[in-house]
């Protein structure tokens, strides 16, 4: 019976980038919504894979990987300053820049200019966010708490969110806003 669970295990992870392929065509496939601001949910923001919500996942993948990113960045900076660091990191990023030049999704969209423009204003500020915070490591601040700290993020989103997209916080994100701020202040001790 354990040779086949791990056997469809196996084959699950086999299938994954498929799925991931074929939940991604549909996503693009269907129709944009019209206000770029908004962020009500739509059927392409139900799609499962291996029966778990898309987002989920790719949620999970996110933390994996940034968390990679932040234990990797604390090495980089120990050899370069938090520029170099940034244009190294920008360059890093050129073989997924290639891959996602040949998706036939690239040209889907109903508001292709005004999306472009966001996207280079966000590319921006992540660059930016990233300066930061590759300097935090080249003045000495350490990864383990570097990087919680900077991860409390979301706040400002939160803020953002409810003052530009006019989204609501219910009382348990209030508490969730506050607990994140309790942590920002005990990780800076």
């Amino acid at each position: 019976m354990a040779v086949k669970r791990t056997k469809n295990h196996k084959s699950i992870l086999k299938e994954l980038p498929k799925r991931l392929h074929v939940v991604a065509e549909s996503k693009y496939s269907q129709s944009f919504n019209r206000n770029p601001m908004s962020t009500a949910a739509t059927p392409r923001t139900r799609k499962t894979i291996a029966g778990i919500p898309a987002w989920v996942l790719y949620s999970l993948l996110t933390i994996v990987f940034w968390g990679a990113w932040g234990a990797v960045s604390k090495v980089a900076s120990a050899g370069v300053d938090s520029n170099t660091n940034q244009v190294f990191f920008t360059i890093g990023l050129l073989p997924l820049i290639l891959i996602v030049l040949r998706s036939r999704r690239l040209a889907i969209g109903t508001q292709r200019r005004s999306g472009m423009a966001w996207a280079f204003f966000t590319g921006i500020l992540g660059g930016m966010g990233n300066i930061a915070f590759f300097h935090a490591f080249v003045v000495g601040g350490k990864a383990s708490i570097v990087v919680p700290a900077t991860a409390l993020f979301p706040v400002v989103t939160v803020l953002l969110a409810a003052m530009f997209l006019h989204e609501r916080l219910g009382k348990l994100q209030m508490v969730g806003l506050m607990c994140a701020l309790v942590a920002s202040y005990l990780l800076s001790m």
